[in-house]
């Protein structure tokens, strides 16, 4: 088990009229009585209150609406010590832009009025802001955390996602886990309900929840398992060459990615397949050349492959539109797009799953969806009928294969006492916290 001890860094002290900035030392200590529970919102702001020996800390919840000047208000803090505290807290956050939703803690002395609000900046990171006669002083924080591998197994369901999320699988882990099983897997066409889905995560988690904290971060997925009508993907997350880069592999040292994705974007449904169709705009029938994808607007699009930009702009009836160079002569098509990826433009360099852009209902496009399409030396070929050669990495050979069968041999052997532990159900869910490391 791997803890993280509190750290406290300097503290930054702003005058509440002056400009003069000094920089001192704080010593700071978390104790039991900082952390609390929170109330569900009735209103704008939920306030709970949390009682020590000498001060009395509410948790605020910031509503749709508020405002840190509002929050603040109601505990006496005049305008111009807000206006001091966003440019003392400034070099962490920016308190003009709170989410709705925001936990903060603001703390009593004994007497009732206001002495200090604490805000949490990131995982396992919290800054308190102190009012004192010369102005706020300001410290950082850490949380005690620790890394913590947790095993989960489920069937697929109706939906491969929220039967993952239902486990209390981070959205993260299954947002990668999809993402890498869309080299092998058509996640619009080939799932069942009976599937079965299974990963090994490693995240850091807070020894002890606090209200200013998510609970976890998720560090990295380590092991994933798909059982697809009968066939069965395991993936196993492996460090490779002088780079040290991470790439999944199956258990014989076969690389996982291939030349080009089979579905560019996640959550989506095909509605429309290659061949000769009946448009349902002109009213005639053609050609479709390609796969439509209905989804949300909004959702984003991911490059198929490794590639060059040729045109991210308007493309008449393709409305906005991204097309990308990859070798061995294939091109790739994504149409009716919202928006383009931030910056992304013709001549960039993009790698396979990179964001290109939003699905959109731009052109001559009925319904919000994906019209993707494949060229191979120019001409356009149904992308389903792909059988790509995996062109990109190479297998794993010498030290580099030993070493790769030795962590899966590890893993298997982890995976095996945690299965021991599976109570016999009708409903395959199993969710196993290990507090070590799988290395």
């Amino acid at each position: 088990m791997i803890k993280n001890s509190i750290l406290i860094t300097a503290a930054l002290v702003v005058g509440v009229a002056c400009t003069s900035e000094n920089v001192d030392k704080v010593a700071y200590k978390q104790t039991p009585d900082d952390h609390a529970s929170i109330e569900e919102a009735t209103s704008k702001i939920t306030v709970t209150s949390i009682k020590t020996e000498k001060a009395r800390s509410q948790i605020v919840r910031v509503g749709a609406g508020e405002n840190l000047m509002g929050v603040l208000k109601r505990f006496d803090v005049t305008t111009s010590q807000v206006i001091s505290l966003i440019g003392a807290v400034k070099p962490w956050l920016d308190l003009n832009k709170l989410a709705t939703g925001q936990m903060i803690q603001v703390t009593l002395n004994e007497n009732g009025d206001f002495k200090a609000i604490s805000i949490g900046v990131k995982f396992a990171t919290i800054i308190t802001a102190t009012l004192a006669e010369q102005g706020w002083q300001v410290k950082e924080s850490e949380l005690e955390t620790e890394f913590v591998d947790r095993h989960i197994q489920v069937n697929i369901g109706r939906s491969f996602y929220n039967s993952a999320l239902d486990t209390g699988m981070d959205a993260e882990v299954i947002q990668r886990a999809i993402a890498i099983l869309s080299y092998q897997v058509d996640f619009q066409r080939s799932l069942q309900e009976t599937d079965v889905f299974e990963v090994i995560y490693q995240s850091t988690q807070l020894i002890n929840p606090h209200a200013l904290s998510s609970e976890s971060d998720l560090n990295k997925v380590r092991y994933i398992k798909l059982t697809v009508a009968g066939q069965v993907h395991a993936l196993y997350l492996f460090e490779v060459g002088d780079d040290k880069f991470e790439r999944f592999y199956y258990a014989d040292g076969r690389p996982v990615q291939s030349f080009l994705l089979k579905t560019p974007l996640n959550g989506a449904r095909l509605s429309s397949t290659f061949g000769h169709r009946k448009h349902p705009i002109l009213g005639f029938t053609r050609l479709h050349k390609g796969l439509d994808f209905a989804a949300t607007v909004g959702t984003p699009v991911f490059a198929a492959g490794d590639g060059k930009i040729l045109k991210a702009n308007w493309g008449g009836s393709f409305g906005n539109r991204v097309t990308i160079k990859h070798a061995n002569g294939y091109q790739t098509l994504y149409a009716h797009l919202r928006s383009f990826a931030k910056g992304l433009k013709a001549g960039h360099i993009v790698k396979q799953g990179e964001v290109i852009g939003y699905l959109g209902n731009t052109g001559l496009s009925q319904a919000p969806h994906l019209h993707y399409e494949v060229h191979k030396d120019g001409h356009a070929i149904n992308p389903l009928k792909l059988n790509m050669p995996q062109l990109t990495e190479q297998t794993l050979s010498g030290m580099e294969l030993a070493a790769f069968l030795n962590t899966v041999s590890r893993i298997e052997g982890q995976l095996q006492q945690h299965h021991k532990l599976q109570s016999e159900s009708s409903e395959l869910v199993f969710n196993y916290i290990l507090k070590e490391n799988l290395q």
